[in-house]
């Protein structure tokens, strides 16, 4: 009888350590994003090679150093952004005709600043009607790692701003943290 109430009480040890054991949740770890690799230009020119343009167009890095009148107003029509403060970076693929609504802007954010953040800034401060009489109506910001792309285009021209984003993730290597649209 003592063996028998003995092994009950063991038994019943073991299944509450068990179940102590199975109750706890499980820990998430997650490990941040490695940097993209490229210069904001190597990469625009990757996404054009992945969706071609029909017209010509050239890649320009942006000179966030200067931060006279001209140098802060080219910052703000292609990212939005009122000064360089949260990037170290920038490119913008352009049409060489000013009468074309398409802008193509990447930037690399700086170490410790909010990528979301920085790319709801730049569609909020982005002007889709900053050419000679045509403008944008299609415009998508997404983000992956430190690197933000937005697009803009006049969906006239035929293409479709969601190409780009698709062409951006295949560049990047994975899918993106966020699409705002």
């Amino acid at each position: 009888m003592k063996k028998l109430l003995s092994l009950v009480l063991a038994l019943t040890m073991v299944a509450g350590l068990l179940a102590g054991c199975g109750s706890k949740e499980p820990v998430e770890t997650t490990t941040p994003k490695a940097s993209v690799e490229g210069t904001m230009e190597e990469l625009l020119n990757k996404v054009i090679e992945i969706q071609p343009v029909e017209f010509m167009g050239s890649t320009m890095a942006l000179d966030l150093t200067k931060t006279d009148e001209e140098s802060l107003w080219q910052i703000k029509s292609f990212t939005g952004l009122e000064d360089a403060s949260q990037i170290v970076e920038a490119a913008a693929y352009e049409p060489m005709i000013g009468s074309i609504a398409f802008s193509m802007v990447m930037v690399r954010v700086a170490p410790g600043a909010d990528a979301k953040a920085v790319a709801e800034s730049m569609k909020a401060g982005v002007d889709p009607r900053k050419w000679v009489c045509v403008g944008a109506d299609q415009m998508k910001v997404a983000g992956y790692s430190d690197v933000v792309m937005l697009i803009m285009l006049d969906s006239a021209i035929e293409l479709d701003a969601q190409s780009f984003v698709d062409a951006f993730t295949q560049v990047v290597g994975g899918t993106a943290d966020f699409v705002l649209e």
